[in-house]
């Protein structure tokens, strides 16, 4: 089974060599990378040469990157990443989680976890794959936060030819059937400008809408090519994460139901005064 990872690359930050070291220990098998800036060439040029990173030297959408993917390396699954981003498998690595997946299934979904920063850094120094620790959880007060799901999930796609990314709906109008309610994957985000104060962040990490994750961390310190596979508790404490994830769908077909009895009531109201007033014309008439 082939894994490639999409990466649309703007100027590059200061973990471009980590993010490709990561995500080949973690079973992306290759990188289809578009709009290489000159500044990364020295970076990328030893994984470019072992046939790692695909550079496509053009502007070129995540669709047309897959396409590549699927044509070029028999890829099977497509991961539009970004710099930004790291994708963990809850597993051994992406393969195990990605190869028991039913084939009926065309979209598996990420968890998000935002690592934030401090306001005023604590001089740990390197990147912000290594020094930010602290990332949000659907385990507070307000789960979910009534977050939309594009903000909470991400999408890793079953690869064909032809296949079409659109970003604002992952299944096509509902031809890509999506695995719901278990996330096998994690998507470790680093935006930059995600730094909170520190009260702020004790704040969080007591009433657990933070939590404080060495993983990634601990991963590139160790050189990790193999993933623990997490323990009855973890699965236990992420089960009720992805509940709070399919609460956000919850409460949109509550509304849908509310809306649609709502119109069945008015069609009702409309109708059987109507039926009643014509049942008593047909009363009144002569036999």
């Amino acid at each position: 089974m082939a894994i490639a990872l999409t990466l649309i690359s703007g100027e590059p930050n200061g973990e471009l060599e980590e993010f490709l070291r990561f995500h080949r220990r973690a079973g992306v098998d290759v990188i289809v990378l578009a709009g290489v800036p000159a500044t990364a060439s020295e970076t990328i040029e030893g994984y470019v040469a072992d046939g790692f990173v695909r550079c496509v030297e053009r502007a070129a959408s995540h669709t047309e990157l897959a396409r590549i993917a699927t044509r070029d390396f028999g890829a099977e699954w497509i991961v539009p990443g970004t710099l930004d981003e790291v994708w963990w498998p809850r597993g051994e690595s992406l393969k195990d989680v990605l190869a028991v997946i039913p084939p009926r299934y065309g979209v598996v979904q990420a968890l998000v976890r935002t690592f934030v920063g401090e306001d005023e850094p604590s001089g740990t120094g390197g990147s912000a794959f290594t020094s930010r620790t602290v990332r949000t959880s659907l385990l507070g007060p307000d789960g979910s936060g009534g977050e939309p799901l594009e903000l909470l999930l991400r999408p890793i796609f079953r690869a064909s030819p032809n296949m079409t990314i659109d970003h604002g709906d992952w299944t096509l109008g509902g031809r890509r059937v999506p695995l719901r309610a278990w996330y096998p994957v994690e998507v470790f985000r680093y935006p930059v400008g995600a730094a909170l104060d520190r009260a702020r962040i004790e704040a969080g990490l007591a009433d657990g809408s933070l939590a404080i994750d060495t993983r990634l961390r601990d991963a590139l310190a160790n050189g990790t090519t193999s993933f623990p596979v997490p323990s009855i508790v973890d699965d236990g404490s992420y089960a009720v994460e992805c509940a709070a994830v399919g609460e956000v769908d919850l409460v949109r077909l509550d509304r849908q139901i509310r809306d649609l009895e709502r119109r069945i009531g008015e069609l009702e109201a409309r109708f059987w005064p109507t039926v009643r007033r014509r049942l008593r014309r047909v009363a009144r008439r002569p036999s």
